[in-house]
C-alpha cells in the first residue's frame, strides 16, 4: 500500500470518527428534547383529566342539550 493511499485512509478515518461523535451529540440532544416532551404530554394530560372531571361534577347544572341563558 503506498503512502498516499494509506494517508487518504486515514484522513477518512478520520472524518468518519468526528462525524460519529457528532452524531452521538446530536441523538443524546434529541434524547432529551424527546423526554422533555414527553413530560410535558404527561402533565397536559393530567390538566385535561382535571378539567374533564370538572366538567363532570358541574354536568348537572346544565344538562348539554339545554340553551345557554344568552340564546
Amino acid at each position: 500500500m503506498s503512502s498516499e493511499s494509506l494517508q487518504s485512509l486515514e484522513t477518512r478515518l478520520a472524518f468518519l470518527e468526528k462525524h460519529v461523535v457528532e452524531q452521538d451529540a446530536e441523538i443524546y440532544r434529541l434524547t432529551q428534547r424527546i423526554d422533555t416532551l414527553v413530560k410535558v404530554a404527561k402533565e397536559q394530560k393530567a390538566q385535561l383529566a382535571a378539567v374533564a372531571e370538572l366538567n363532570s361534577q358541574n354536568a348537572g347544572d346544565m344538562p348539554a342539550d339545554e340553551k345557554p341563558p344568552h340564546y
